[in-house]
This record gives structure tokens, C-alpha cells and sequence, in this order.
């Protein structure tokens, strides 16, 4: 099962990345802030900053992904790298964003 649950703040208005040729699909990327269960040995706060992908079936109104919107998103890890090399690396990709704000 691969299932990530993440509820934060988006930082910035999503972009978009790509667009389908006839315009019916598109692939947003934003960035998620989300506050760390502890605090730093000063008392300060921490975040911790997501990278985020989503393709327009799992977004219902592309406006409301702005800066500051709070966001419950269901989402899966997706994992990439090359074959002969030890280098992967991971992205979230959103299957499904409410907004709850």
C-alpha cells in the first residue's frame, strides 16, 4: 500500500508544469509547509517543506491552490533514478486535494 496524508500550508501560487496537447490536462507543482511535531533546541518552530505534483483530475478548481491555502492532500510517493546507479530520489503525487480553508 502506498498512501502519504499530508495537511499543510501551500507556499506560493502551484505552477504549471505541463499542459497536454489539446489542453485538457494539466500537471501542477507546489510546495507544501508542514510544521514538525517538536520545536528546535532555541524553542523555534520547524517546518518541513514537501514538493508536490498534481495532475488536474485530482484538482477541482486550480484557483484555489494559492499562496497560504490550507490543503489536506491524499497522495502516493513515486520513486525515479537510473538503474545502474545507486542515485533515487522520490516525489509526492497528489490523488486527491481539499481545501480547508
Amino acid at each position: 500500500m502506498n498512501l502519504v496524508n499530508i495537511i499543510g500550508q501551500i507556499e506560493g501560487d502551484a505552477e504549471v508544469a505541463y499542459t497536454s496537447k489539446d489542453g485538457t490536462k494539466k500537471l501542477y507543482k507546489f510546495i507544501v509547509k508542514v510544521p514538525k511535531p517538536f520545536k528546535s533546541k532555541t524553542g523555534r518552530e520547524n517546518e518541513d517543506f514537501i514538493n508536490i505534483k498534481a495532475w488536474s483530475t485530482a484538482v477541482k478548481d486550480e484557483y484555489a491552490l494559492h499562496d497560504q491555502a490550507i490543503v489536506g492532500i491524499e497522495a502516493r510517493v513515486q520513486s525515479f533514478g537510473n538503474s545502474e546507479s545507486t542515485h533515487y530520489g522520490n516525489e509526492i503525487v497528489a490523488n486527491r486535494i481539499i481545501h480547508l480553508n
